[in-house]
């Protein structure tokens, strides 16, 4: 590997680390206020955001070809950081304006409870106790099992995909290495 592509590489961690830290010091610092939206625009912009999460996921997994693999992977891991917050910001607003959750206070909880659900740990120390919240938390496991999982799926698929098409063909065979 030349030194310009271990630059490159380097540049894409770095890169890729700072927009992580962004998204996750923003969830901390930027106010949260929504009070005069109703329960009816805040619940259209919830699916909202799903949906576009969702879609920019299906693009990310899809789109043939255009950037490299570590660039797509990039893309793929800040997608799944920006909705882990989301999630954990939809959790934290829900449980202080209408106490929909037990034991979720504080931001780090919303996050906290975000990933417990992703990573499906579950222990009980924070719960879903209103309608409203049962119904996000629904929605968010969906969305991880099916947006989450399909994407991690495919980006590996394709991974290992590029990588048998670009493996050197072994001499004295016309065929290329087989599958891992």
């Amino acid at each position: 590997m030349g030194a310009q592509a271990r630059s490159a590489g380097w540049w894409m961690a770095l890169r890729t680390l700072a927009a992580l830290v962004l998204v996750v010091v923003a969830y901390y610092v930027l106010p949260q206020d929504a009070d005069d939206a109703s329960f009816a625009v805040r619940t259209v912009a919830f699916g909202v955001c799903v949906l576009g999460l969702a879609g920019l996921i299906l693009f990310l997994i899809t789109r043939d070809g255009r950037g490299s693999v570590p660039g797509r992977a990039e893309g793929l891991l800040l997608t799944v950081v920006v909705s882990m917050v989301f999630f954990a910001t939809v959790y934290h607003r829900m449980a202080q304006d209408s106490g929909q959750f037990s034991g979720l206070e504080t931001r780090t909880d919303g996050l906290y409870f975000t990933l417990v659900t992703a990573a499906t740990v579950g222990y009980g120390d924070i719960s879903a106790v209103g309608q409203a919240a049962r119904v996000a938390v629904m929605v968010n496991i969906v969305f991880n099992l099916v947006f989450l999982g399909a994407g991690v799926s495919v980006a590996l698929d394709r991974i290992k995909q590029r990588r048998r098409s670009a493996a050197p063909v072994t001499e004295g065979s016309a065929e290329p290495p087989p599958p891992d």
